[in-house]
Parts: structure tokens; sequence; C-alpha cells
């Protein structure tokens, strides 16, 4: 299983570690060549004040050296070496190379005004490096202009030594080496560090949600964080735990409900019978005993189908193959229902063919005009209404005038099994199944259902999806 801290972690530390050994391994490079480069820029600007000193006049070639102002051509300690050739032939060196028995430094063929610059060991013994340089002697200002023959051209050697120079690149070399060790060390610690503490906050989350218990009132708290990036999932987190808190208190009423409304027929049949049984041959027992058992039995039974009937279409979607004429299928209901109260306004137009399932939309309209009937108050009217919006929707209305009034908590409960407003539940033909069914039926065939309250008139709507084949025909 990938991990988001382990993955993040490990990444980090590579891509960084990499780009900070990369401008290390840069910079090392740099520096040393740098260092280098100033190095032997130092040796070429120490021959050329020596050559400075190398004057051409009348008598012939003087070198103008004096060992005050450049003691490191005189002492023991740290010595530095020159020395001149005119016409190939030894012509002055430095007085540090006569304290060593090899008191003469190599010599090259170089070219005029070239600089060559070699590794050697010094007289002393110790790492060095040279530079040559063949160059004119400068004349001087009473000879300028003059027809006198020009100086053949000298060389010049100076030899210094690079111990500290290679020191310098050997602590630089080692310095990057141990920053090559240290720096993928550190930048893990730190990577890994800052990460725990930025998924922090996840931690906790998590540890919000596992200790939250449904069955426990109290524990189930809206989540709340200050981290930018978790606020979406925060709210999609208290937005699913509300859904499945509101589908547990469902499901626990609607066992309990069950419960209930089957240990009534259940307490009725036991007590009927334990009465028989006290009383046999009781001519008035055995007159009520037998419609009063089957008028329980088909309580129970009705029940139970809803329960069915609920279970077989909850979260499913019907075949929608059947044309059905709605103002035609309403009329025949209404001729059915026999109350003389029903009043309709149908339009009576190709508008109002729909396809889909006939068996649902005949027990949904059925179901509704039950429910209008059930809980109207006597001698008012039930209107129908049927009509096609303008968007080409076929929207079915009932209404009638409520025995009970109703708020609005009712009608967010209205929909679910086994509701009923009265708590007692003592009527014997309404269970509080067929708005349930009508909802489950409306969720099966694409309709909506929506119910509303003007005063003392409920409404209830089911707006039909709209029908592609009469659109054409219009």
């Amino acid at each position: 299983m990938k991990s988001i801290r382990k993955t993040l972690t490990r990444r980090l530390s590579i891509v960084i570690s990499i780009l900070v050994i990369s401008v290390l391994l840069a910079a090392d490079i740099g520096v040393d060549n740098w260092v280098e480069n100033e190095f032997n820029h130092a040796m070429k600007a120490k021959i050329g004040l020596l050559q400075t000193l190398v004057r051409q006049d009348i008598d012939g070639i003087n070198f103008h050296f004096s060992g005050e102002y450049l003691p490191e051509f005189k002492g023991a300690d740290s010595p530095e070496y020159f020395q001149l050739w005119h016409s190939n032939k030894a012509f002055k060196k430095s007085a540090t190379l006569s304290l060593y028995k090899d008191n003469q430094l190599p010599l090259i063929a170089i070219n005029l005004n070239e600089f060559v610059i070699n590794d050697m060991t010094l007289p002393d013994g110790r790492s060095g490096r040279i530079v040559y340089s063949k160059f004119i002697p400068q004349m001087e200002e009473e000879l300028v202009g003059e027809s006198r023959p020009v100086a053949p051209p000298m060389i010049i050697a100076y030899a210094t030594s690079v111990e500290l120079l290679n020191f310098t690149l050997w602590f630089i070399d080692v310095a990057f080496i141990l920053a090559l060790i240290l720096v993928p060390l550190v930048v893990r610690f730190v990577v890994k560090n800052t990460v725990s503490y930025s998924l922090t906050p996840l931690d906790n989350l998590n540890e919000k949600i596992r200790e939250m218990r449904f069955s426990d009132p109290l524990s189930r708290t809206v989540f709340e964080n200050d981290v930018e990036e978790l606020t979406p999932i925060t709210d999609s987190i208290n937005h699913f735990i509300e859904d499945n808190y509101s589908l547990y208190v469902r499901e626990k009423r609607l066992t309990s409900d069950i419960a209930h409304e089957l240990k009534t027929p259940v307490t009725e049949l036991i007590n009927m019978t334990e009465v028989a049984l006290k009383f046999p041959g009781e001519d008035r027992i055995e007159k009520d005993f037998k419609p009063t058992v089957l008028q329980i039995a088909n309580r129970m039974k009705s029940i139970i189908s809803g329960l069915m009937l609920l279970q077989k279409y909850s979260h499913q979607s019907l075949h929608l193959a059947d044309n059905i004429k709605l103002d035609v299928l309403i009329d025949n209901i209404t001729e059915q229902k026999n109350f003389n109260n029903i009043f309709t306004d149908i339009e009576s137009t190709p508008s109002t063919i729909i396809k889909s399932n006939r068996m649902a939309i005949e027990s949904i309209v059925n179901n509704l005009f039950d429910n209008a009937i059930q809980h109207s108050k006597l001698e008012t009217p039930i209107n129908v209404a049927l009509i096609s919006n303008k968007q080409g929707k076929i929207k079915f209305t009932i209404s009638n005038v409520m025995k009970v009034s109703l708020t609005e908590g009712d009608l967010s409960q209205m929909f679910d099994p086994l509701w009923q407003k009265d708590n007692a539940r003592s009527s014997e033909n309404n269970f509080g199944l067929g708005l349930c069914i009508v909802k489950t039926l409306c969720d099966a065939v694409n309709a909506e259902i929506s119910v509303s309250i003007e005063e003392m008139k409920i409404f209830f709507s089911v707006t039909f999806p709209i029908n592609p084949m009469s659109a054409t025909e219009r």
C-alpha cells in the first residue's frame, strides 16, 4: 500500500539532495578553478614584475633587483626562486637558489611573449610550480631612437611552492565530501519532520473519525480545521457523516416502527387466542373470532407486502417501455375510487403521453389518491390537475384539505417508511407506507415528487421527465 508520508519524504529528500549536491559540485569545481587561476595569475604578475627590473643601457643588460623589497627571494623561510637566461646562458638568479645543492632552475624553449606554467619539485624539496616567459628587455630612454642593435630575447623563470594551494584545494574538496554526506542526512531529517508536521492535521482528522460513533450522539460532531487544503475534505466528510447519520436514524426508526407495527397485531392475536381458549364454546367469541383474525392477518400482510415492495424497488431503475396516457389513467382511477368530491382539471393533449413503466405510474397515482382520500377533511373537495410546462415536462398535482395541521418538519419526514402523524398508530388502514412507496417508485422512473402546504391545504406534485417521442410529435 502506497504511503503519502513515505512517498513525500523519499521524493522530496531525493530531489532536494540532488539539487543541493549539484549546486555544491558546481561550486566546488568553480572555486577550485578560481583559486588555481588566481594562483597562476599571481605567478604571472610576479614574473611580470621581475621583467620590469631588466634594463638595456649603453653598457649592456642590467638587472636592478633589491632584496629589501622582495625578501622572499633572499631568506630560507618559505623561499621563492627566479632565474634569468641571456643567450641560453644563466644571467641572474635569486639568492635562495644558492642555499641548496641544486642551484639551477630547468631551462625550456618557449616562444616570445609566451607564458608556460609547469609543476616541479623545488630545490628545497617542496612541491612547486614554475612559470616561464620569453621577453625583450626594456631600453633606457637615452637609447630610444638611436640606431643600435636590439638585445636578443631573454628567458625568465619564477618558481614558488604550491603546498598552500594544494591544502586550500584539499580543504575545499574535504568540505564538499562532508557536505555530500551530511546534506542528504540533514535534508531527509528536515523533510521527514516537515512532512510529519504538515500531515499532523490529517492524522488528527483521522483520529477524530476513528473515535466517532453514530450510536453516540455526543461523538457525532462537525469536523473543523484551520488548514486550507483540508477544508474540502472536512466538508465532504461532514456531508457524508450527516447523510449516513440520517440513514442510521432512519433505519433505526424503521426497525422500531416495523417491530411496533407487527407487534400490535401479533399481541391482538395472542390475546384473542387466550380468550378463546379460556372460554371454549362461547358463541359471542366464536362469532367475532374468525373475522377479526382475518382482519389482523390482512393488516399484517399489507404491512409486509409494502415493506417487500420498498425493498424490491429501492435504489433501482425500472424499464421504461410503456406509452401511457396520463389523462386516461387518472380518469380510470378516479372512477374506481367512487369518491364524489374529486374534481379534475386535465389537459387532454398529445403532451400528456409519457414513456414510462405502467405498473409504477399506476401505483404512484393510486397511492396519492388513497392518501388524499384517507387524510382529507370530510365533505371537502380533492383537486387533481395535469398540465405540461414550458420545458415539456408533465406535472401531476393532487391536493386536499387536511384533517390535522402539519408542520415543515412533518413534510421532511412524510416520505419516510412507516411514518405517521398519529404516534399511537391507531389507524386500521393506514400504515405509513403509501407515500414512501410513491417516493421509491418516482426515483425508479426518474420522476420528481414534492409536497407543499398552503394554509390547510396540502399539495403533492409529481413531475415526469420530458418524453422525446411526444416532443418530436409536437
